[in-house]
């Protein structure tokens, strides 16, 4: 893993990053300069929100820019992965500019287009989120609607929406208490308590906490903006990036969405379909490893009788066990075939 980071860094530091322009994908506004997409690494994008002036906050302008981006990188077959960070080294995103409130406001919700979380969460490739500093309220969601996130220590996660008095907007309050526990998630959120890097990592939120020999809480200069691609927490995050556009691009955008898909759905409605799946995966290796024709059978069936009933038991099934073969008929020329079927399918699914 060390050699792969110092490849990762003299790869970047060697290398010409390849910036796209704001063009009309991103209204072509000065606004819209305040998010970018760069190109480090074959593969790769780089989504910054650059406004380090204001933390990063987020005006209508750049929300819409956000999402333009998300949206181009969509359609964009060369996107096998993306990094979300901000520009500067005091905040990931502030939330809202709240001196452009009143307008972001008044945007429709029902635009799917301009909505930055929803193009992340029906993008095919993984998003990883960088966040250095603060992430607050909006810049929290936006921290959610990434795949994996990496942090560094001055890293601080905070909900203030009901100090507001107005709900989130992205889903937040569900995300979280899946996330973190709903007793945490409520904490955090009803007590307008922030969450700190060590707890984000022991909680779950985000995998690892990168150190950095000069992190934004040590710092009292002004932020410059930018992203600093020898940094720590951004080699880390390309060598992730590229450890992922390496693997089989459909493999991945499948994965990610069985998994989307399971986060978003109620309990219950995720463990029947992780059931029927298991099901289904269960019968489709027995046939791959036997050749031999299995029932089918509905969520309401029990199990068929005769040389088939270990297939469908409750009971574990055991390679080559005793109890294996007391499930099947007596005769063992009839149940030679099921049995090599049953205990090929136990050999693969806990391989």
């Amino acid at each position: 893993h060390e050699d792969e980071l110092e490849r990762a860094r003299g790869a970047t530091r060697g290398s010409r990053v390849r910036l796209r322009e704001p063009g009309p994908e991103l209204g072509g506004s000065r606004a819209s300069m305040s998010i970018r997409v760069e190109w480090p690494k074959e593969g790769v994008a780089v989504v910054v929100i650059d406004a380090p002036s204001t933390n990063n906050a987020l005006t209508g302008d750049m929300l819409t820019g956000l999402a333009a981006a998300f949206r181009g990188l969509r359609a964009d077959d060369a996107t096998r992965v993306a990094v979300l960070t901000g520009g500067g080294s005091r905040a990931f995103c502030a939330g809202i500019d709240l001196r452009h409130a009143s307008s972001v406001f008044k945007m429709d919700e029902r635009d799917v287009d301009n909505d930055p979380v929803f193009q992340m969460e029906h993008a095919s490739f993984p998003i990883v989120g960088a966040v250095r500093g603060f992430a607050i309220n909006a810049g929290f969601e936006l921290a959610l609607a990434c795949d994996v996130l990496l942090c560094t220590p001055s890293a601080t996660f905070l909900d203030t929406h009901v100090k507001f008095g107005i709900l989130p907007s992205w889903g937040l309050a569900a995300k979280l208490s899946r996330v973190i526990g709903p007793g945490a998630a409520r904490r955090a959120s009803l007590a307008c308590r922030p969450i700190g890097a060590d707890e984000a990592r022991r909680r779950g939120l985000v995998v690892d906490v990168v150190d950095e020999a000069e992190d934004a809480s040590s710092s009292s200069s002004v932020s410059t903006g930018g992203v600093d691609y020898s940094s720590p927490l951004m080699v880390e995050a390309l060598s992730l990036a590229s450890s992922i556009a390496r693997s089989n691009p459909a493999s991945v955008a499948g994965y990610k969405r069985i998994a989307v898909d399971a986060f978003a759905a109620p309990l219950g409605a995720a463990s029947r379909r992780r059931s029927a799946a298991a099901h289904h995966t269960t019968v489709a290796a027995a046939r791959r490893a036997s050749r031999v024709t299995l029932p089918s059978a509905s969520a309401n069936s029990k199990p068929p009788p005769g040389k088939f009933s270990a297939c469908f038991s409750s009971a574990p099934i055991v390679p080559g066990s005793a109890a294996n073969a007391a499930t099947f008929t007596p005769d063992r020329r009839k149940r030679s075939s099921s049995s090599d079927a049953c205990n090929a399918t136990a050999s693969l699914l806990c391989a």
